[in-house]
């Protein structure tokens, strides 16, 4: 059978082993990856087997056993993809200071990325939700959300973004913990509405914060 959820179509380099050099290799990891993500549309996480994976995926289980040692380790590379994926995207509202040149105004956008990035991929939703609880040990490893911070902490302490009265390092790494924590409430609702209308308490949260450091 063959995947049909939408899923990123170019994943990165590998979180939870090394990427392999061989092209074949890599798309058979693709395809576990997708086929992975399409199952998670109605099946709960906990259900998951690597057998189903194989058969949604039309390949054979050893294929699966060739590159993660279980099916856990499928879905945490699944689950790191998806987080580097909608890092990065916050990354790039991040730097857009020529298309939004206002700070309220890229932060509004990186609110409504983050959920939109969890409505758009029910997958990531279920993952998020599933591995909160394993989140330090996953964070452990996560360089990319220690650079988004230090971005933040960067572009402040040259004063960008009008910074000032406080400590950029501090400031940064505070944002971060209140964007996980707005992450994970977004996650944790199944109705769309009531994603909104959390989105819209943190984006007032956040807006309030960075306005005693920040000026357009």
């Amino acid at each position: 059978m063959t995947p049909s959820a939408q899923t990123p179509m170019v994943f990165g380099p590998l979180k939870t082993r090394n990427t392999p050099k061989q092209a074949r290799a890599v798309q058979r990891i693709h395809i576990i990856l997708t086929a992975t993500a399409d199952l998670l549309s109605d099946h709960p996480v906990q259900t998951i087997t690597t057998t189903q994976i194989a058969t949604h995926a039309g390949i054979p289980v050893s294929s699966i056993y060739r590159y993660f040692s279980d099916v856990n380790q499928v879905l945490r590379e699944l689950y790191l993809q998806s987080a580097q994926e909608l890092r990065d995207k916050v990354l790039e509202t991040l730097e857009n200071t020529e298309t939004r040149p206002g700070w309220r105004d890229r932060l509004h956008q990186i609110i409504l990325t983050q959920r939109d990035y969890v409505r758009n991929n029910p997958y990531y939703r279920l993952l998020l939700m599933y591995f909160v609880s394993a989140r330090p040990a996953v964070a452990a490893r996560d360089r990319e959300r220690e650079y988004t911070t230090e971005l933040m902490e960067m572009r402040w302490k040259r004063g960008q973004d009008g910074f000032h009265g406080g400590d950029p390092k501090v400031v940064a790494q505070t944002v971060l913990q209140i964007a996980v924590a707005m992450e994970d409430m977004i996650a944790a609702q199944s109705n769309p509405e009531n994603a909104d209308i959390y989105a819209q308490e943190f984006l007032t949260l956040l807006d309030s914060y960075l306005a005693n450091y920040l000026e357009d």
